[in-house]
């Protein structure tokens, strides 16, 4: 008599290994008591569901990528992805985490060099989306600051905002690719990107940072006091504004607390 488990495990080993290979599931069909063609084809059915579902969680989760490739790419990637890297977590949401490392080695996409790093910034817009809201903001010690500790002052930025910097011109690749952008389609891939993925009511904001901002944002959100943080922003640009990027961050709300340690 077998065990729930080893025929649980002989049936996921069926399901996993290649359609064309059959020692696997003659290992399940030993321990089915059914006809092995009607099981055969049972079999094939649940294989193709299987892989359609995961296949399919993929897609919502890295449209652009899919859009770039066109879907018969896209489902060849993710079929081969699948199989080296098997879902771990009953909800499909936590599924994909390790396909921009995947499309970094994967040889057909070399032709594409910068398609990791779109699937990367895709994942992290899948993150924050799923992510629990922040809280209200706690910014009340600015009123009773005196002017000379302004520069001790700590900011901390909406817990959900991811930082992502890449060699390759994201933010334009991004734009481009969205449903309904019918402006230029032209990208200049000689630039790279600073960009911020942050939460919005209803979805998630893509920005678009200067070198200034990400350092100065970097910066502040490593709990530097507010007169460094604005040196370094400073070292990148002697023309950035650091008050009207701070005052708009805290208007905005990308900035939720402020301490004076």
């Amino acid at each position: 008599m077998r065990t729930l488990a080893e025929i649980q495990s002989r049936f996921y080993a069926a399901i996993m290994a290649d359609a064309n290979h059959a020692t696997t599931e003659i290992a399940l069909l030993e321990v089915l008591d059914e006809n092995a063609g009607r099981a055969h084809r049972r079999l094939a059915a649940y294989r193709r569901g299987f892989f359609a579902n995961l296949c399919n969680a993929l897609i919502a989760t890295y449209p652009v990528v899919s859009r770039i490739v066109g879907l018969p790419f896209f489902r060849e990637a993710a079929r081969l992805y699948i199989l080296a890297y098997p879902s771990q977590s009953g909800d499909l949401n936590d599924y994909g985490a390790d396909f921009p490392g995947f499309l970094a080695g994967y040889p057909h996409a070399q032709e594409l060099p910068y398609l990791a790093d779109v699937a990367r910034l895709e994942w992290q817009v899948q993150a924050v989306l799923n992510s629990a809201a922040a809280g209200p903001a706690n910014l009340a010690v600015l009123a009773s600051t005196p002017p000379e500790r302004y520069g001790d002052l700590l900011f901390a930025p909406d817990p959900c905002c991811v930082r992502l910097d890449s060699s390759w011109p994201l933010d334009a690749i991004w734009t481009v690719n969205q449903p309904g952008y019918t402006g230029d389609m032209q990208v200049d891939f000689s630039q790279n990107s600073h960009l911020l993925v942050w939460p919005k009511p209803g979805g998630v904001d893509v920005l678009t940072l200067s070198t200034a901002e990400a350092a100065f944002f970097d910066a502040l959100n490593n709990d530097t006091p507010l007169s460094l943080a604005a040196e370094q922003a400073l070292e990148q640009d002697v023309q950035f504004n650091f008050g009207a990027t701070l005052q708009h961050w805290i208007s905005t709300g990308l900035l939720l607390r402020a301490a004076l340690p």
